[in-house]
């Protein structure tokens, strides 16, 4: 140890003498020290010192700085301070008179000295020019955002039952992923991505049995541009400790996991994500993961950099830059402009990255001969929504094309929409003049609409025009309606109406629900919403976090100051007092005086040479056995240092 570093009589006296923005990144390291605030820096130490914290410590090192605990501890080296410095400002080295001496329980904690090389693995890379990585990544982003509103918009009006045991069921996953054209794999990505954001939950909305509904908090993203809605999701991902990935896979008992069960968590998946995307981001600009060999470099890279971690880290590495590339976070192996921002806690810069990639909301299409239209970019919300009722969304990517058939148009006419009004949003929302044939589709359609009624028998059917209803009655495949004629212009039916109804559009009539009183039911579908949960956002968190650090470091100095006004130690006679001399004793070696009562209920004192505290067990040297002992900590009275 070099003549210039200072030294400490123990730990405690070594976090002391720290200033507070060094405490802070002590704490900030290792949040577990900071929750709840200690009493002052003897009562951080002793906290730093128990076994479950330094093993949360232990896995936060580099293959680099276990090697150097290791030499510190069985090699009886004396590394040099910048080895050590990482050790140092995580209160796992303390520098000692006698040079940096390692907490006691490390030595049990420690495992094998790890074999990588002794630097750290290079990532293999390939170029990618900046601006293709940056349009491939807002091409995704986009993706992400419209299928999530596809599905939620389809879940609104029929919902998928919630399983009793949570989640949801393996036929509802796979609807679900043909009516966004992906992957079951991707569809259970997106589905607890929007569980996650607070977009979608359980409910009972309407009389509904438990279903998954969108939340009321969905109403409120769709109204958001594009790039605020991407990282509203994307935010959901960086923080959730959920797996998409395991979904479909099976438990030792054979059973598959269900999207949105909720036994699918890691403790670890947040760290790797974060890990995942930060190593990436420190590719030079123009540089990206290879394509085959990138991947297997950076779970190396990260082997290197979090060696204690199971060996399940690779697996969880994969899903993360899988996840992030379906997410628009990475494109061919290269991290987007946002996401870059993302990851550095730039929310506004993010969003404004992506905005700047996306092409202005379009608030028109370019209606064709063929009956299709073609929206050449993303429309306004309210274009889109009006659009969605009248037409049929056919292929969807950089421009997404509907295609207009009767029965999309007899939908908007069943919700309300007259055949003045579809002509007239027509014409409006087109760019290209508006066909003959269409025109002649929605003329066509509206005069047939409505000429036949239903109604509650069971049921029955209505219409002006007889030769209609004979029509009907001889066709072979209404045999199973039970429909029988009372009158020439009055059918009626032994099939409830809600299958009545779609049956006969089936068979190629255009009916409309009747009210008792005679007006037409327009049949709008209903639209379900579920309570939004309850969730703390990221800025949130980052908030509470920086909150409870100061108030920690705020609570050490005040307890610090007490100490020192105190003319003299007394005792330690709480736990917490007990329990901080004690593992200050372990550290420095140093002997104490406890009070102490046995199983008998006699009191004594006993000078002892305390060698570990762990499990409510104090093993001591005590000289008056002049052997190794336990001692019950909750059995100990007081503790104070003798006076030599």
């Amino acid at each position: 140890m070099s003549a210039s570093t200072p030294t400490h009589r123990s730990l405690a006296d070594q976090l002391r003498s720290w200033p507070e923005p060094r405490l802070a990144r002590l704490l900030r390291d290792r949040p577990d020290l900071a929750t709840p605030a200690p009493s002052d820096s003897s009562a951080l130490a002793s906290r730093a010192a128990t076994r479950a914290s330094v093993l949360r410590a232990l896995d936060l090192l580099t293959a680099a700085d276990l090697s150097v605990l290791h030499a510190l501890i069985h090699g009886g080296q004396t590394p040099p301070p910048e080895a050590i410095a990482r050790l140092v400002d995580l209160a796992l080295v303390w520098e000692a008179g006698d040079g940096p001496r390692a907490l006691t329980v490390i030595t049990d904690l420690l495992g094998p000295r790890p074999a990588p090389e002794a630097t750290k693995p290079h990532l293999i890379t390939s170029e990618q020019p900046p601006e293709r990585v940056a349009q491939a990544a807002a091409g995704a982003a986009f993706d992400l955002v419209r299928r999530v509103e596809t599905l939620l918009e389809t879940w609104g009006t029929a919902p998928p039952s919630a399983l009793r045991a949570g989640g949801l069921g393996v036929r509802d996953l796979r609807s679900a992923a043909a009516l966004l054209h992906v992957e079951e794999s991707s569809a259970a990505l997106l589905i607890e991505l929007a569980a996650e954001a607070g977009l979608l939950a359980t409910g009972t909305s309407g009389g509904l049995a438990e279903s998954w509904l969108p939340t009321d908090a969905y109403d409120a993203w769709t109204r958001k541009s594009v790039a605020e809605r991407w990282v509203a999701l994307v935010g959901a991902w960086l923080r959730t400790p959920r797996l998409p990935g395991l979904i479909g896979s099976r438990d030792t008992s054979g059973k598959a996991a269900n999207t949105l069960a909720p036994n699918l968590v890691d403790p670890h998946a947040r760290d790797t994500r974060e890990l995942a995307l930060r190593l990436i981001a420190e590719l030079p600009e123009g540089q990206a993961l290879a394509a085959g060999t990138g991947l297997p470099s950076l779970v190396a890279r990260a082997a290197w950099l979090r060696p204690r971690r199971p060996t399940t880290q690779g697996r969880l590495l994969a899903w993360a830059v899988s996840e992030a590339a379906e997410l628009g976070m990475v494109a061919l192996g290269a991290l987007a402009p946002g996401a870059r921002l993302l990851v550095d806690g730039d929310v506004d810069g993010a969003t404004a990255a992506l905005d700047a990639l996306l092409p202005a909301p379009l608030d028109h299409v370019l209606i064709q001969g063929d009956l299709t239209a073609i929206a050449p970019g993303p429309l306004v919300p309210d274009l889109a929504a009006r659009l969605m009722q009248v037409a049929e969304v056919e292929s969807r990517g950089g421009a997404t094309v509907y295609r207009f058939t009767g029965s999309s148009v007899r939908r908007a006419l069943d919700v309300g929409w007259s055949a003045a009004e579809l002509h007239e949003f027509l014409a409006g929302c087109s760019r290209t003049p508006v066909p003959q044939a269409l025109s002649y589709l929605v003329d066509d359609t509206a005069r047939t609409h409505g000429t036949m009624r239903i109604g509650w028998a069971e049921a029955y059917l209505r219409c002006d025009d007889e030769t209609t209803l004979s029509a009907l009655l001889g066709h072979r495949d209404a045999v199973a309606l039970g429909l029988r004629r009372i009158a020439p212009t009055v059918v009626v039916s032994t099939t409830p109406i809600d299958e009545l109804l779609p049956a006969l559009r089936d068979l190629g009539a255009a009916p409309v629900v009747e009210s008792s009183d005679g007006t037409v039911h327009l049949a709008a579908p209903t639209s379900h919403r579920a309570r939004t949960p309850r969730r703390q956002s990221r800025g949130n968190e980052e908030a509470r976090e920086a909150v409870t650090i100061t108030s920690a470091v705020a609570a050490i100095r005040a307890g610090d100051r007490v100490e020192v006004q105190r003319p003299e130690r007394p005792a330690a006679t709480t736990p917490a007092q007990a329990l901080a001399v004690l593992r200050q004793a372990v550290e420095t070696g140093a002997t104490v005086l406890i009070g102490y009562v046995d199983n008998h209920g006699t009191s004594s004192e006993r000078l002892v040479e305390p060698r570990r505290v762990e499990g409510g067990q104090l093993m001591a040297y005590d000289y008056r056995s002049e052997d190794i002992r336990g001692f019950a900590v909750h059995r100990i009275t007081s503790v104070s240092t003798p006076t030599r």
